[in-house]
């Protein structure tokens, strides 16, 4: 649960958490299986009929979605996206995604969609990487377009043209769905050369330096 600017939020994976478990598929046939299941689940009336009115009696005014864009490996969360035009086909359709957010403002629910605009999916075949046959149409190029620890490419927002893309993108969400608003994921990533990843190099190297202490006291005592 996530409290900011008076709103209330349980998380919501996708338009049918409750039920999700399916892992990346690499044959035809676990594909088409998935895609079978994902549609028996996301037709189930049961995140409608109990989640929301559950959600409301607890006295929360919003929920958050996550994991909505389009992603093909789903292991990642749905946080490396594919298709940032496109709801993720792993829940169902678009007319299941707008049905879902109008039962919510129906019972007088906020709809946040959790927006990946921080970076996006290595995929050449499916997603933005190479767009254009070159590694900087969206993205920086060589090193500095790519984020080592989750394997994937960072936007050059000095780029107007990014700009736009990721600008119309939000206002499509909000006009085409009728989201409410938006949690941006890993906003340090966008804000900053070293994506937040300062801290972290501390922290391991704190603990280094600690294995290290603890090492040399153990030494010692014997």
């Amino acid at each position: 649960m996530e409290t900011h600017l008076g709103l209330r939020t349980p998380f919501l994976l996708g338009s049918c958490s409750l039920f999700n478990q399916q892992m990346e598929s690499h044959t035809m046939e676990e594909t088409m299986i998935r895609q079978k299941r994902s549609q028996e689940l996301t037709h189930t009336p049961t995140l409608e009929m109990m989640c929301f009115p559950l959600i409301k009696r607890l006295g929360y005014n919003a929920v958050q979605i996550m994991a909505v864009q389009e992603h093909s490996y789903y292991v990642r969360f749905g946080y490396h996206v594919t298709n940032f035009f496109a709801p993720s086909s792993h829940f169902g359709t678009s007319d299941d995604l707008k049905s879902l957010i109008d039962r919510a403002h129906k019972m007088g629910l906020l709809v946040l969609m959790d927006i990946v605009h921080s970076h996006a999916s290595n995929n050449m075949l499916d997603g933005l990487n190479m767009f254009d046959g070159t590694d900087a149409h969206y993205f920086h190029s060589r090193s500095k377009g790519h984020r080592w620890m989750w394997d994937s490419r960072l936007f050059n927002y000095g780029s107007w043209e990014v700009h736009r893309f990721l600008l119309s993108n939000a206002r499509w969400w909000l006009e085409e769905y009728k989201f409410d608003r938006f949690r941006f994921d890993v906003v340090t990533s966008m804000m900053y050369t070293h994506h937040g990843l300062q801290a972290l190099k501390y922290l391991v190297g704190r603990s280094l330096s600690q294995a290290k202490l603890f090492k040399v006291a153990e030494f010692k005592s014997n």
